[in-house]
């Protein structure tokens, strides 16, 4: 490489490990500021592994600068690892390339996490080179971490995979737990279920829906009255339904799932079509829609009587 281009020597804190517990902004810029930057993190917590990567990072721009002329720096992004921490990081990489000149990168890092923006470098300037430091035993624990939680993200992701992934093993710990144990609640049949249930949530994203249905109370409770007023006698419906539900179910505990399960479901399936037609009815109903409209909203509770019948 010819001597008048210039080398950047680039180390990444990508969950801005920096700014959180040593309340210094990046990016840091120099040998001094780095090695003054490292040491504050270590004080502030010296178990975390990004002030040895500052310092490698200082170490092999004393081993550069003996051939090329080069520079060092540190560039960060947000606690919150994602889109935002990655704009964050490509904000400071421009504004360090227009200051600095560089015409290359040697990227020093600590494992998994800071290579995931290595596209986000590459787009801006050409890696000459990555320089991966290992600490300890830690590298491979880190990028086991990183792989099953880029899976998970994957998963989550895709709903076809979700439902199987999390929807089946969720189903499964509800089966464990209900209803033999439910009526009679210890420690482990509490646990399957409440695993059971988040497992559930996450596989059809049922945290979207109650998103959407506090925002729909909201709405309804500032704008229609007449929707709100529906939406809370049919939450009364669900909880007599669930209690009449419970009611009916404890005497055939002892006759089998299938028993129990179904007198749960006759005895309250009737109080649950009453509370989604009156909050399907109100809903609509409020918004002043036409007569056809009204027809057509009208058919549904229609067909939900007779499903319940």
């Amino acid at each position: 490489m010819p001597k008048k281009e210039r080398l950047l020597v680039l180390c990444v804190d990508r969950d801005d490990d920096l700014g959180r517990k040593a309340k210094i902004k990046g990016p840091v810029v120099g040998r001094e500021q780095i090695m003054e930057a490292a040491g504050k993190l270590g004080l502030a917590d010296p178990g975390d592994t990004d002030f040895n990567t500052m310092y490698q990072a200082v170490k092999v721009y004393d081993q550069m600068r003996k051939e090329y002329a080069a520079d060092v720096a540190v560039i960060t992004g947000k606690g919150d690892v994602g889109i935002e921490s990655d704009r964050e990081i490509a904000r400071q990489l421009d504004s360090l390339l227009h200051q600095l000149n560089s015409d290359y990168a040697l990227l020093v890092t600590d494992g998994a996490q800071d290579e995931h923006v290595l596209p986000v470098i590459q787009s801006r300037i050409p890696i000459l080179s990555v320089n991966r430091l290992v600490v300890k035993q830690s590298e491979r624990l880190e990028s086991a971490y990183y792989q099953l939680k880029d899976f998970l993200e994957e998963m989550l992701d895709n709903p076809k995979y979700a439902r199987l992934v999390f929807g089946l093993p969720g189903v499964l710990l509800l089966i464990v737990a209900f209803p033999w144990r439910f009526f009679n609640i210890d420690a482990w049949s509490a646990i399957f279920a409440v695993s059971g249930a988040y497992l559930l949530a996450k596989a059809f994203k049922l945290e979207d829906y109650l998103i959407m249905a506090v925002s729909e109370m909201k709405s309804a409770f500032i704008h229609r009255r007449l929707a709100f007023f529906s939406y809370i006698v049919a939450l009364g419906f669900v909880v007599l339904g669930s209690y009449e539900g419970y009611a009916k179910a404890l005497p055939f505990l002892e006759a089998g799932a299938v028993s129990t399960i179904a007198a749960f479901v006759l005895s309250s399936v009737f109080l649950y079509y009453l509370a989604g037609a009156i909050a399907w009815v109100g809903r609509y109903a409020d918004r002043g829609v036409g007569a056809v409209i009204r027809s057509k909203i009208a058919a549904i509770p229609i067909f939900g009587f007779s499903v319940a019948l």
